[in-house]
């Protein structure tokens, strides 16, 4: 049987509607994982019984992670919040890394685990961060804009056997203060954390730029998902 990878959901309040993209299920699916949308639910027992269903996890992209949980305040540039997101991925994130879930973070996920874990976050990249790069690109999604640095004995290193990595990039917020038991992985020229990983866990992994939409490509293939359904395999095995 394929493993159950669970999938964070946007929460549209205006429509009252829960949705995510295609290309997160494509990618899970194409790596042999079985993708299931996780609901933004306010009950913790019902957060913890989605989680008995999934042997993996995916943290997708949303909005700004409001600042109360990293103990600031709201600064200029800081774009839209969804406190009922931010209040069900949070527990949700703490409980998989009590678990030792297989965790993928990806732009928002990424910025969500570093918070969860006790890290903070840059709230708005031109204000912080001198001559930075463009990180909100203006050209198709699939298409990879900036490099990056990927930090030597790290398991991102080792997942791409590489230096160096052009991603694509759809941000403004970036990790701040990196969480404990955490390390970058990578980094842009500018300075902005492009990965960070946990180095107390089986597989926890956060990337700021957006694999699912690049998976397809042949000359060029992710390995992040494999891994996700991978260790999600083995997961299930020994639970």
């Amino acid at each position: 049987m394929k493993p159950v990878i669970g999938l964070t959901c946007y929460h549209d309040w205006k429509e009252s509607r829960h949705r995510q993209n295609d290309t997160y299920l494509e990618a899970i699916n194409k790596a042999g994982g079985l993708p299931l949308l996780l609901p933004c639910l306010g009950d913790l027992a019902d957060m913890r019984q989605q989680l008995d269903l999934v042997a993996g996890l995916l943290i997708c992209g949303g909005p700004d992670v409001d600042p109360l949980f990293f103990g600031e305040e709201p600064e200029t540039g800081m774009g839209n919040i969804h406190p009922a997101m931010d209040a069900y991925e949070l527990p949700l994130v703490i409980e998989a890394l009590e678990r030792d879930m297989p965790l993928l973070g990806i732009c928002r996920g990424v910025q969500m685990l570093n918070v969860a874990s006790g890290g903070t976050l840059i709230q708005h990249i031109p204000q912080r961060i001198a001559n930075p790069l463009l990180h909100q690109q203006q050209a198709p999604r699939s298409y990879r804009t900036h490099s990056i640095k990927i930090a030597s004995n790290t398991h991102l290193s080792r997942l791409f056997r590489a230096e160096t990595l052009r991603v694509n990039s759809f941000h403004h917020q970036a990790v701040g203060l990196i969480a404990p038991g955490f390390v970058a992985s990578a980094y842009a020229s500018d300075g902005v954390i492009e990965a960070v990983e946990s180095t107390n866990h089986t597989f926890v992994m956060g990337v700021q730029w957006h694999p699912e939409c690049m998976w397809s490509e042949a000359d060029n293939y992710d390995p992040l998902f494999d891994t996700l359904v991978g260790k999600a395999r083995q997961y299930r095995r020994e639970i």
